[in-house]
């Protein structure tokens, strides 16, 4: 099994109300500070995944970033999907709604059930994480998702991808649409955007529509089953 977990976050504000914006632009310019250093020590198209790129703007490329444990793999298209017996309505109205905005691509479909173990599976969950002054660092957890890849070889061989998002409940915060889109991306193999139009931009900037390279990414993952 093979299991990555991404997590998104909200910026802080430790000084005045008023320096908002510029408080959030400072996370931002840091946040693609530290991806362009990645990129410079490990060469883009091996950091990134060969079929996959950052951002959607670049010239030429095209596709949000693909999480490394389900590339390369044939996922099929369906996922079961159910939610922890501790899950407010107030979180699984904002999961449902997620549910409808990948459905709607036509490119995965998620339907309400459990699966077996050889079928692709979600969970939804919530938890609270407490963010310590040491921990916090400009941010606050909102979340995390990520998928889990169970494979068989052989006889009766198969793969399935084990999922989960969940939120961080501890501060309402994470209770909101974008959130739960930006974890359920992950789960279904998105990995982090420096796009800051993707909903896959690691720093919560309320998007809930799928840009054309959350879309591609997602065509890059399910074509080939």
């Amino acid at each position: 099994m093979s299991i990555v977990l991404g997590f998104i976050f909200l910026p802080t504000i430790t000084n005045d109300n008023t320096e908002l914006g510029q408080n959030v632009a400072q996370i931002n310019k840091q946040i693609n500070t530290v991806i362009d250093d990645l990129k410079e020590k490990v060469g883009f198209a091996g950091l990134i995944n060969q079929n996959s790129v950052a951002s959607s703007n670049q010239a030429g490329v095209n596709e949000t970033p693909i999480e490394t444990n389900v590339q390369g793999k044939t996922l099929a298209t369906t996922y079961y999907y159910h939610y922890d017996e501790n899950v407010s309505q107030a979180v699984k109205d904002q999961f449902n709604q997620a549910i409808k905005i990948y459905n709607q691509t036509g490119i995965v479909k998620l339907v309400s059930g459990t699966g077996t173990s050889q079928q692709n599976q979600i969970k939804f969950s919530v938890y609270r994480k407490t963010m310590t002054t040491s921990s916090l660092q400009n941010s606050i957890e909102l979340g995390h998702g990520g998928p889990a890849i169970i494979e068989r070889t052989g006889w009766g061989a198969y793969t399935a991808n084990h999922a989960i998002a969940s939120l961080n409940i501890k501060y309402t915060n994470s209770i909101k649409l974008s959130v739960a889109v930006h974890e359920l991306g992950h789960a279904l193999g998105l990995d982090h955007s420096n796009d800051i139009q993707s909903v896959m931009y690691p720093t919560d900037q309320g998007k809930t529509a799928l840009t054309d390279a959350d879309i591609n990414a997602l065509k890059a993952i399910y074509s080939s089953y």
